[in-house]
């Protein structure tokens, strides 16, 4: 009988953790943060913000990348973001999918990267994880010459996967002044790129 309890708590145990990696991935693609995994992450569950940094500083990093001048001011900026992470994330209320609170507070970094930066005209040298092929160069520089805003709402649309309503949250927009923004960014991006092929 005992021996029946000791495993039956074993695979319980075995079953709640495969759950939790499950949620902590649904988590970042869902609408709504598992509440489980949330409590973990605000208790300081060691495995659950293991999990949570495997997950995302790939992604964030990316993310950075295509909005700073250089891959040191990258990993600074995921440095910081990581650790606003942890300190916001006890107000964190789960009501969202975890992605739009990481990716707002990833945003709020950048933008004060900006704001301590006087050369804010410097190009990011990269944008997508393309080769530096003269076309992926190019694109590069007409991305880089899109407004911020628009700049980072492509970059979260495209290069990251996010539907417009994430986009939308992470960067505290309405949904309609999203979709607005995305369709003048594309619609100057592709002006740009097609003044370069005619020179």
């Amino acid at each position: 009988m005992l021996n029946i309890r000791k495993r039956s708590t074993a695979e319980s145990r075995q079953q709640s953790n495969v759950r939790h990696e499950q949620n902590s991935t649904s988590a970042s693609v869902g609408q709504k943060t598992d509440p489980e995994y949330l409590r973990l992450l605000q208790a300081g569950d060691e495995d659950a913000w293991k999990r949570l940094t495997s997950d995302w500083s790939p992604r964030l990093y990316k993310y950075l990348r295509g909005n700073l001048p250089t891959a040191e001011d990258a990993e600074d900026v995921l440095s910081e973001t990581m650790i606003a992470t942890v300190k916001a994330i006890k107000r964190f209320d789960g009501k969202v999918a975890i992605s739009t609170f990481i990716y707002s507070i990833a945003n709020r970094k950048v933008a004060d990267f900006w704001r301590r930066r006087k050369d804010t005209d410097v190009l990011p040298e990269t944008v997508s994880t393309a080769g530096p092929s003269s076309s992926g160069i190019e694109f590069q520089e007409a991305l880089a010459q899109l407004p911020d805003e628009a700049r980072k709402a492509l970059l979260l649309k495209y290069h990251m996967k996010m539907s417009v309503t994430e986009v939308a949250e992470a960067m505290g927009r309405s949904y309609k002044a999203t979709e607005s923004l995305l369709s003048r960014g594309r619609k100057r991006l592709k002006q740009i790129l097609q003044s370069a092929n005619d020179t």
